[in-house]
């Protein structure tokens, strides 16, 4: 089940208040602990994630802000399977910031995939 999406952008404010005239409700506006500024809205069932990184451009920050989010059942043992298959694991299973187990992968187009025990 898809969690959320996430995307770099230049302008938070700007970007939640475009997102809040399509009916998305701002549920987090916060600085993490990279020092990055992370908003997350809420767009119907769905949410979406975004990253002000002060300096750069989408262009040329590292790829790991943007991202897919899904719940998987069975994280641990779905982890060494993956990588058996070949996936590329980017970040090793670690607790999220809710106690959930969670890791990061690449996708074939090395996209990053977050994986998140359900």
């Amino acid at each position: 089940m898809l969690k959320h999406v996430s995307f770099i952008t230049r302008d938070l404010s700007a970007t939640l208040a475009f997102y809040g005239r399509l009916g998305g409700v701002t549920e987090k506006d916060i600085l993490t602990h990279e020092g990055y500024r992370r908003g997350v809205l809420r767009l119907g069932e769905g949410k979406l994630q975004f990253f002000q990184i002060a300096g750069e451009t989408p262009q040329v920050h590292p790829r790991w802000p943007e991202h897919i989010a899904v719940y998987v059942t069975g994280l641990r043992d779905l982890l060494p399977q993956l990588r058996a298959a070949g996936v590329n694991v980017t970040r090793d299973l670690q607790p999220s910031p809710g106690g959930r187990d969670m890791a990061f992968v690449q996708d074939p187009d090395g996209r990053q995939v977050e994986l998140l025990e359900t």
